[in-house]
């Protein structure tokens, strides 16, 4: 009999101490996992700042070349000249068309008397006219293009501005 409590209280005893052991393995591996995931918050963390720091980087670029663009147009006066340009090679033009037609109107009063002349005249007059409105069209079309040059240019910044993201994002231009 005594040999059975000394069986129990052994197999007693292995059992706390399984357990305890248990119990320290389980405090070992929570201590670990502790660990991580402290490492993983810092990382995070870093990562968090390193991502903040380039998009300000990036802003500040971007703000940067908007700028300096903006002074190159305003000291070259890029789009003031263009400007300038085009009214003025319209303005020559409706200007010569309209000396052409006041001269023709001259002309038309003078020669009234023979109808083949006036109807001539008449069909000059149209003509110019027409011409006139082709012009009229052709400035529509510079101010388009210019549109569209302006629209260009944005879209061109912005294009700049991704491709010099793209080193920074990009895994193989990273390594």
């Amino acid at each position: 009999m005594g040999t059975r409590i000394q069986k129990g209280k052994r197999t007693v005893v292995q059992q706390f101490s399984e357990k305890a052991f248990l119990l320290q393995l389980w405090k070992i591996h929570e201590n670990a996992l502790e660990r991580q995931c402290s490492e993983i918050t810092n990382q995070r963390n870093m990562l968090l700042q390193t991502f903040g720091a380039t998009k300000k980087r990036v802003r500040e670029e971007e703000e940067k070349f908007i700028k300096e663009i903006t002074d190159f147009n305003n000291e070259y006066e890029v789009t003031k000249k263009r400007k300038l340009l085009i009214k003025e090679n319209v303005k020559i033009e409706i200007s010569d068309l309209e000396n052409q037609a006041n001269i023709l109107k001259r002309e038309m009063k003078s020669m009234e008397h023979d109808s083949g002349q006036l109807s001539e005249l008449q069909k000059q007059k149209s003509e110019l006219v027409q011409e006139l409105l082709t012009l009229q069209r052709k400035l529509k079309v510079f101010e388009d293009k210019k549109n569209e040059a302006i629209c260009t240019t944005k879209y061109l910044e912005a294009e700049k501005v991704k491709i010099n993201e793209k080193p920074q994002n990009d895994a193989e231009c990273l390594r």
